[in-house]
């Protein structure tokens, strides 16, 4: 029986971007189909610009709806790059959409990542600079922790050295572009496939 992909998140994973190279512009989740094998059903709810709870509010009920095999669960970007960063609210949103993913279905095999670090890139001020790189350790810090308790398979981009490559992101230095996008798709499914020969 095919397995069902569904993937939940923003910007990052319903695939804003440059297209350069003459890469198609498509979503990391589009890519890491393309090397799944056997054929994947994909479903990609992401849409730019969600805050945690907006992910939580508007994909989890249709996401339980598809039953998934698979659920890509990655948030957090615009929580901290929107004035207003509340952790305990995004630990609040994030740890509910596991739980009620894992309560539904044991076995769903659900994938997530660290945030990459965006102070490395952007142009700000070094104060703003600082309280990002903050906001965003404790963010990844939650979702390290979350992806322990959950056994969840946890993709560190924070740590990668891709994060830090100036020629796959795009002119706005936040999203990938269709060569970033491309590579995070292998990445990930590299790290899925292996992460599966564990179980």
């Amino acid at each position: 029986m095919q397995k069902h992909l569904v993937a939940m998140g923003d910007s990052l994973t319903e695939g804003i971007g440059d297209e350069v190279k003459d890469v198609q512009l498509k979503s990391w989740v589009a890519h890491f189909a393309e090397f799944h094998q056997p054929a994947l059903k994909v479903t990609n709810l992401a849409k730019r610009g969600l805050l945690s709870h907006q992910i939580r509010s508007t994909q989890l009920e249709e996401t339980l709806s598809h039953n998934p095999d698979i659920v890509s669960l990655i948030a957090g970007g615009n929580d901290v790059l929107k004035d207003g960063w509340n952790p305990e609210q995004y630990q609040v949103d994030m740890e509910f959409m596991v739980q009620q993913l894992t309560q539904q279905r044991p076995d769903v095999a659900i994938m997530t990542s660290t945030l990459p670090d965006f102070t490395l890139r952007l142009p700000l001020p070094s104060e703003k600079k600082k309280i990002m790189k903050e906001q965003l350790l404790e963010a990844n810090e939650i979702i390290r922790s979350i992806g322990e308790r959950h056994d969840l398979l946890l993709i560190d981009f924070w740590n990668h050295p891709l994060s830090q490559e100036p020629t796959v992101w795009s002119q706005d230095l936040v999203h990938p572009n269709s060569v970033g996008y491309q590579e995070i798709g292998k990445i990930v499914y590299k790290e899925y496939a292996q992460w599966q020969e564990k179980k």
